[in-house]
């Protein structure tokens, strides 16, 4: 296991009050991968938030297995409000979404803009309000 550093490619990681962060060391080369200050050409990212990473859920989820994280803040903005409005916050959602299908152990790709799982569309509900990364 691993630890999910503060910062990734000078972007600024925060996590949610009682989020566990051991994960899988191929999580954090998905977040590597994936959060980038400039992943969306004329739109910075300078921080996401954590909010789920090994807690709260229950087994078979990736979570339970060190291999998924939730995110749900993009540059302080909620992906819930921001992300339906356009702009900045969903042109980062969508190109983060966008580079996680290119990285070799992705398993689930879930959020507002896409919904694969091992790179196939998937029917998975919810997920408007952030994103669901997970390795195999």
């Amino acid at each position: 296991m691993a630890q999910i550093p503060s910062t990734i490619n000078g972007v600024s990681v925060q996590f949610g009050s009682g989020v566990g962060n051991d994960v899988d060391q191929r999580i954090i080369g998905g977040l590597k991968h994936c959060i980038k200050s400039k992943i969306a050409p004329g739109h910075a990212l300078i921080s996401i938030y954590v909010s789920s990473a090994y807690d709260s859920h229950q087994m078979p989820s990736r979570h339970m297995q060190h291999k998924g994280v939730d995110i749900s803040r993009i540059n302080g903005n909620k992906i819930a409000i921001s992300y339906p409005q356009g702009g900045s916050v969903k042109v980062i959602v969508d190109a983060i979404q966008a580079s996680f299908e290119g990285y070799a152990h992705r398993r689930e790709n879930f959020g507002p803009h896409l919904k694969k799982k091992l790179g196939q569309n998937w029917p998975v509900s919810g997920h408007g309000d952030h994103l669901h990364l997970s390795v195999n």
